[in-house]
């Protein structure tokens, strides 16, 4: 029956869970899935990181190497929205942010590969020249 609530209503599957904790029925838990869940939130946390992370070297790209009064302004604004989810993720999750500034290289490489699909006559830098510090690209104005 776990299972079965688990597959059919998630989110009873979650109350029920809780429940369980909260007037400590061990027996009843559905250790199973509650261990994968754990691991998917903690999966989950490290792909935002990421995802937000490659939205904000994008922008930041764009906004530096890009000279477009029209589309500066809301480079400028998901620039800062990025940065504020950035850091509310990390101080939700202090423990990512080693694992945000270890990520820095791939995701540059990400973000310089979609600005040059989109702008492939721009001259983009090879090396990332913004920050491999976590903390200078959320605080850092580049342009």
């Amino acid at each position: 029956m776990k299972k079965q609530l688990y597959d059919t209503d998630f989110v009873s599957w979650t109350e029920e869970q809780a429940r369980y904790l909260q007037q400590h029925e061990i027996e009843k838990i559905d250790w199973q899935n509650i261990e994968e869940e754990i691991i998917a939130l903690g999966r989950s946390e490290k792909h935002e990181l990421e995802n937000r992370l490659e939205v904000l070297l994008e922008h930041l790209l764009k906004r530096a190497y890009i000279n477009s009064a029209y589309d500066n302004r809301g480079w400028e604004i998901t620039i800062k929205e990025q940065r504020k989810q950035i850091r509310r993720l990390l101080r939700d999750s202090p423990s990512l942010k080693n694992y945000g500034e270890a990520l820095i290289p791939a995701v540059w490489q990400e973000a310089l590969a979609d600005v040059q699909d989109l702008y492939p006559t721009l001259s983009l830098p090879e090396a990332n020249p913004f920050s491999e510090s976590l903390d200078q690209l959320l605080t850092v104005t580049f342009w």
